[in-house]
């Protein structure tokens, strides 16, 4: 477990590397995209240079007794487990680390007084990164910093929870949270001293997507319906590139 206060590092003698953010995955959701997230399953298995981290939400995980009918789920939380295990295994060698979100991580603490993401990260045999914080992955002779978390905030201007991100953990390449399902990479320019004299820094704002549709709890508060997919960032000599993965 990465402890507050703790970087996770991760190191390859790779002079590539396609980091995949797989976010608010809701296996067991009505809506659940399980060819989509196959689709992810297969990009990273079949690449050489892919890195991966699990964001948060990778159950739907209604527990019995919740304010939440377990009908709206497809099948039970011992099913969602055993099925999203079944789906990654292929891919841990790959997994730079895991964390829980208010689906699965806060429930069944907040019910059980276990976290199952924890279990799972333990059955696995992956990091698990409860809080946000940093991480880098350090590859051949270079370094990309990112801070993330899960996300906490469902307003509609996903950049604030983001700015919020950058004002604790000011020290990154690249921000990314889930939780309100929107999908986007972008720029976000800042004046700095820089050695070579330009005063210039680019980093970058990243909300991370879904795979499921358009759920009943969203549908009921008016949400605004998101597109599915992913994030993956390609990391070599030149600078990041953002890719955004979209059904």
């Amino acid at each position: 477990m990465i402890n507050p206060g703790k970087i996770l590092e991760h190191t390859t003698k790779k002079a590539k590397v396609n980091l995949h953010c797989l976010t608010d995955v809701h296996v067991g959701s009505k809506v659940f995209d399980r060819e989509l997230f196959l689709k992810a399953i297969k990009t990273i298995k079949d690449d050489p240079n892919a890195l991966w981290f699990g964001n948060g939400d990778m159950l739907e995980f209604i527990p019995p007794n919740y304010h939440i009918p377990e009908g709206d789920q497809l099948f039970d939380n011992n099913e969602q487990y055993s099925q999203f295990v079944k789906m990654v295994r292929p891919i841990m060698d790959k997994c730079v680390f895991m964390r829980g979100g208010n689906h699965d991580t806060l429930r069944s603490v907040r019910l059980a007084g276990i976290d199952i993401i924890r279990v799972l990260c333990d059955d696995l045999e992956v990091p698990y990164f409860p809080f946000p914080g940093y991480a880098v992955i350090n590859y051949k002779h270079n370094r990309f910093t990112f801070a993330s978390g899960h996300g906490k905030s469902g307003a509609k201007n996903g950049d604030m929870e983001l700015i919020k991100l950058r004002n604790i953990f000011p020290d990154a390449d690249m921000y990314y949270l889930g939780h309100n399902h929107q999908l986007y990479a972008k720029p976000v320019d800042s004046f700095e001293i820089m050695q070579d004299s330009e005063e210039v820094k680019r980093q970058w704002f990243v909300r991370g997507g879904s795979f499921i549709g358009y759920a009943e709890y969203a549908r009921y508060a008016m949400f605004e319906p998101q597109t599915k997919g992913w994030v993956e960032i390609r990391l070599s000599d030149k600078d990041p590139e953002y890719i955004v993965h979209r059904k």
